[in-house]
């Protein structure tokens, strides 16, 4: 390593001030409040100079996500993975180390070691790594907010319908025509003119037989 870019991370290194509790009292989040002298990059975001809060964001879950919020903990400005890396001598205070940056660019934060350990959280920046270009714009601070309740639409109330009488149905109808007398039928001839005729046949025979009767008496 170079003697300016060591120069450099003395420097960065010394703009760094850790303010908290000692290691047994880490708590279970991981919760770390670190000051800054000087900007500072994490990943995904550059930290003004002040103090911020560094905790696992999910310690019953993950123990590998880390979440950088404001001194109050109500702004969040990072949460990213990290990987294991491991130092040979412990402190007994919390300190980070920082990557190697161009003079001009703020430091990038590389490992965050807790007091009494060996093994710390190293950062994993997105591709492309931490900002290495001076005169780039920090990315706004993310915030959180609760998503607003969704409003219910107003149920207009039923309308009763109104009865109204059903209107009258007049039908015109044509007079029917009277209908024409019909005769009254002819009864079927149930007699035949054959009796009739022998009857007068018999009487004539009769007639006959007794008119020579009388004349043969008279003579």
């Amino acid at each position: 390593m170079s003697t300016r870019a060591l120069f450099g991370i003395l420097i960065a290194a010394a703009m760094t001030v850790m303010t908290l509790a000692p290691a047994s009292a880490v708590t279970h989040d991981k919760l770390a409040y670190l000051t800054f002298t000087g900007p500072v990059q994490v990943p995904g975001a550059i930290l003004n100079a002040g103090t911020y809060q560094f905790r696992l964001t999910n310690p019953d879950v993950s123990r590998n996500v880390l979440q950088v919020r404001s001194n109050d903990g109500s702004i969040v400005y990072g949460m990213f993975n990290t990987i294991p890396d491991s130092r040979t001598a412990m402190t007994r205070d919390t300190v980070v180390t920082f990557r190697e940056t161009p003079a001009g660019v703020p430091a990038a934060v590389k490992t965050l070691f807790y007091g009494g350990e060996n093994v710390g959280y190293e950062f994993v920046y997105p591709k492309g790594g931490p900002i290495m270009r001076v005169g780039v714009a920090p990315q706004p601070p993310i915030t959180y907010a609760r998503t607003p309740a969704v409003e219910e639409p107003e149920v207009a109330a039923p309308v009763e319908p109104v009865w109204e009488p059903e209107p009258e149905i007049t039908v015109e109808t044509e007079p029917m025509p009277e209908p024409e007398p019909v005769p009254p039928a002819e009864l079927p001839r149930t007699a035949s003119p054959l009796p009739l005729a022998a009857a007068g046949g018999l009487t004539s025979l009769l007639v006959g037989l007794g008119l020579g009767w009388l004349r043969r008496r008279q003579g």
